[in-house]
């Protein structure tokens, strides 16, 4: 790099200078020593001292960080004529926040993979992660302060603090005494989401649920290894996860059910479910899922889903019986060559519409029923005020009571007619998705409108524009 010529008040070259330059950012300072003016007279080259430099240095600002070392070598051993770092500032490092570290697995969905020839794996299903008690289940790691930093003017470079992470709460775990270990309070399944930590209840049946095993009825999971034979019923609180095959049984559980391999129910089996319902095969079945139906092919089944049913793989298909995908149906083949009679449907049900009518109903009634208990409180608190040795505290007990009561259940009704509002009013925008093939005999009604294929269809899509059928590509 070249440096500007310095001449003093005689016009001769004077390079006896120390120049000093300072990063931008403060952060680094560079010294530039010119090789000293050579004396003719005194035959004696000129040098510069430590203190000398170290005196520009601090008249420039130059502080701290300054490389002593360095300074000394280059006056020393006379460095001339380049720019040398001579002073370094510290980064600060910003403090890292809070963060749990997970001693299992924590990506588990209990969906199928499709194979790369198209088809659905549905045996190598991880369902859930279990754990034991009393084992780790995660740890927390406190935020740090961070690294204080100084630049070479000497100012202090302040790092910002970490931010700590919530505690986990949850149930079915045990907390250190310094509240940072977290270990499984019983034997069961583990599940973690958005701070919520639980260890559930977990009813393993090693073989099949049969009538030696009678009905089962339990609070929590239910983990049956073997199959569900004909004749029993299965009830939970909790997920439901089949192993094996389901025949003409009733299950019942309030939040997701898994079947590894399917169900055949032979005209009297029955399915109920709060949440999703997952099985490679649906045959001869009557299912009911508050959420959606993955399968692999559906055959000859009454099902009703108000989310969505999908078919999963290339291989998918439905034929025979009546379904109802409240939010929608997708599938790869709909009917068949024999032109079976297949129904399906979507969009707001006529069901769904009398459920959301009747609360609404329900509603108004609860209204008049609180309005009738306020009039009441209205007079007693009249009889307070100008005779309250003769107000009946009983009573006005009861009636106070008997609003909170009617309040609660207003709120119930409330939160259940606005989930069934957004349900309807997203099912309006449902459609028929159909990636291969519809074959006449096929039937699909959208609200109270059909379609029904004269001659086979193929990568369709189905929906209700402006109260009229339109079919249209699949894509779009």
């Amino acid at each position: 790099m070249d440096r500007p010529e310095f001449r003093d008040n005689n016009e001769q070259l004077n390079n006896n200078e120390i120049q000093i330059s300072i990063s931008e950012d403060c952060m680094s300072a560079t010294l530039y020593l010119s090789a000293p003016y050579y004396d003719v007279n005194t035959d004696n080259n000129s040098v510069f001292t430590y203190d000398q430099v170290i005196g520009e240095l601090s008249d420039k600002g130059v502080k701290m960080g300054i490389d002593d070392a360095m300074l000394h070598k280059m006056i020393e051993e006379r460095i001339y004529n380049r720019n040398v770092v001579i002073a370094q500032g510290k980064q600060m490092v910003n403090g890292e926040d809070g963060r749990y570290e997970f001693f299992f697995d924590m990506d588990v969905n209990g969906k199928p993979t499709i194979r790369s020839d198209g088809t659905v794996d549905y045996m190598n299903l991880k369902l859930f992660e279990s754990v034991k008690e009393g084992q780790l289940l995660a740890k927390y790691y406190h935020p740090t302060k961070g690294i204080f930093g100084f630049d070479v003017k000497g100012r202090l470079l302040t790092p910002k603090p970490g931010k700590p992470k919530s505690v986990l709460r949850g149930k079915g775990f045990k907390v250190s005494e310094n509240g940072d270990e977290y270990y499984a309070a019983l034997s069961g399944k583990v599940e973690y989401r958005n701070y919520d930590l639980k260890v559930i209840n977990l009813l393993e049946i090693d073989g099949d649920v049969d009538l030696n095993t009678g009905n089962i009825d339990f609070d929590g999971d239910v983990n049956v290894k073997g199959n569900v034979i004909t004749g029993v019923r299965i009830n939970a609180l909790g997920n439901i996860y089949i192993g094996g095959h389901v025949e003409g049984a009733i299950i019942m559980t309030q939040k997701d059910l898994i079947l590894q391999e399917g169900i055949n129910a032979k005209g009297i089996g029955k399915i109920y479910a709060k949440g999703n319902i997952t099985g490679r095969f649906f045959e001869n079945a009557e299912v009911y899922a508050e959420g959606d139906v993955n399968a692999g092919y559906i055959l000859n089944s009454s099902i009703t889903a108000i989310g969505k049913i999908i078919i999963d793989g290339a291989k998918g298909v439905i034929y025979g019986g009546e379904l109802t995908g409240v939010m929608g149906i997708e599938t790869p083949l709909l009917g068949n060559n024999a032109h079976t009679i297949t129904t399906v449907r979507v969009g707001p049900s006529k069901k769904l519409q009398t459920e959301y009518a009747n609360l609404l109903i329900k509603i108004k009634e609860i209204d008049n029923e609180i309005g009738m208990y306020d009039n009441v409180l209205k007079k007693f608190d009249i009889i307070k005020k100008s005779a309250p040795d003769k107000l009946d505290r009983a009573a006005y007990t009861k009636v106070f009571q008997s609003k909170i009561i009617k309040t609660a259940e207003k709120a119930k009704f409330e939160e259940e007619c606005r989930r069934l509002f957004d349900i309807i009013r997203e099912s309006g925008r449902s459609s028929v998705k159909i990636e291969k093939a519809i074959y006449p005999g096929a039937k699909v009604f959208i609200d109270d409108a059909v379609y029904q294929p004269v001659d086979e269809m193929n990568h369709i899509t189905i929906r209700k524009v402006n109260e009229k059928i339109v079919v249209r590509d699949y894509d779009d």
